[in-house]
């Protein structure tokens, strides 16, 4: 003999005490059940993410790792074939480019050293801080402000040399001798410790001008 589950009430009215506190007992439960399958759901969802994400993401970027490597080592084999076709040995330079024949495709090489500064930096630094304040931040703040940025270090607690290179010719039009000398025994302070190679790929849109092929996630 089968036996049949009784459906729950649709409504509350009518229910004895007894009745009552069983039946909101079941609801409790049916809703604590219910969460917990959710959450199972969602851990699972937030799990098969993660898992492809990283994975993808990790292909990827072995797959742009190696393309970077294939590009640098066809394009230098072919800078140093173009000399060789001319009968010269290859010039080492720090960068160069290589585009077809109908100036539609380029891909660009290009060597970047790396620099540092010596602890004793921090001292020019701050005194090129002081020139500044005294000379700029009564007059005009938003000028002060933006050259004492450009002295500051950033995330990963460097000073940019390039903004400073920059700065250091603005200073010499200046013509703040004091100024100049600081700016100059900070360059003094500057190290080569290292150096990396770039590549990157153009192609010339409808309009004829050459636009970067983006492959930086981060920019996308």
């Amino acid at each position: 003999m089968s036996t049949q589950t009784k459906a729950p009430p649709a409504s509350l009215e009518g229910l004895s005490d007894k009745e009552l506190q069983a039946e909101l007992e079941r609801r409790k439960k049916e809703r604590k059940a219910s969460q917990a399958r959710a959450k199972k759901e969602y851990l699972k969802d937030k799990e098969d993410f993660l898992v492809q994400t990283t994975s993808k993401f990790h292909q990827l970027s072995s797959e742009l790792t190696r393309l970077k490597h294939q590009t640098l080592s066809d394009a230098n084999a072919l800078y140093e074939r173009m000399y060789e076709l001319d009968g010269k040995e290859p010039k080492e330079v720090k960068s160069f480019t290589l585009k077809n024949e109908d100036d539609t495709l380029k891909v660009t090489v290009e060597r970047q050293e790396r620099f540092s500064f010596t602890d004793e930096a921090v001292i020019h630094i701050q005194a090129i801080q002081e020139i500044f304040k005294e000379k700029f931040a009564g007059r005009n703040k938003g000028l002060y402000e933006i050259l004492n940025n450009i002295l500051i270090r950033n995330s990963k607690g460097e000073y940019d040399p390039k903004l400073l290179a920059k700065a250091r010719k603005q200073v010499r039009e200046l013509g703040n001798q004091t100024l100049i000398e600081e700016f100059d025994k900070l360059d003094d302070c500057q190290r080569v410790v290292g150096s990396a190679t770039y590549c990157r790929a153009y192609m010339k849109n409808e309009k004829g001008q050459w636009q970067d092929i983006n492959v930086q996630f981060s920019s996308l």
